[in-house]
């Protein structure tokens, strides 16, 4: 399953995204966007059936900054992965892997 939400309401989306994560990742994304009531949030939720991973664009425009976070645990497992990331240096990736045909 996969879902994606264009911009996350400050009440609803996180409320909806809470009931769907699992225990052990669902209190660091809450904290997350719980910490900056100034940045608007974009989401990616995708699930199987070994592994959950979420994507999670922070856009601030007030402070002018775009940070790419990435949550991913897999069933059963107590602990979860983190990695965060500024837009622009994804996009340095992308373009990397681009012009060396990885993609």
């Amino acid at each position: 399953m996969t879902t994606i939400v264009q911009k996350m309401d400050p009440e609803t989306g996180a409320a909806d995204l809470r009931c769907r994560l699992p225990k052990q990742i669902r209190q660091a994304v809450m904290d997350l966007i719980e910490a900056d009531s100034g940045s608007d949030y974009f989401y990616k939720l995708l699930t199987d059936r070994a592994q959950i991973q979420l994507l999670l664009i922070e856009r601030n425009r007030k402070e002018n900054y775009a940070q790419c976070h990435c949550f991913s645990t897999d069933m059963g497992d107590p602990g979860y992965a983190y990695e965060s990331l500024p837009l622009s240096d994804v996009r340095v990736f992308a373009d990397m892997a681009d012009k060396l045909n990885l993609v």
